[in-house]
């Protein structure tokens, strides 16, 4: 095995499969995204970071060089969607 990998255990609870998380491998969060791979049929288990901690990322990165000049920006106003309004202003 590859440094990157290790063995877990799975197991079934009722009729919902379990896999243990090796403590190098723990999530710091509470939900993790699930998805198959189409090539290779491998099981992938992502972390879904808190908002707060995916806009401070973000902010960190500095826009490049060009993004969005004046002359890519859409200057029309702003278009009026009254029923969206009151949606938001409940």
């Amino acid at each position: 095995m590859t440094p990157n990998t290790a063995r877990a255990r799975v197991f079934m609870s009722g009729r919902s499969q379990h896999v243990t998380i090796p403590v190098n491998f723990r999530f710091r969060s509470s939900e993790v995204t699930v998805r198959r791979d189409a090539e290779s049929g491998d099981v992938i288990l992502s972390e879904i970071l808190p908002l707060p901690e995916v806009f401070a990322a973000l902010d960190a990165e500095p826009f490049p060089e060009g993004f969005l000049s004046d002359a890519d920006r859409d200057h029309r106003p702003p278009q009026s969607r009254p029923e969206l309004d009151a949606l938001l202003n409940e």
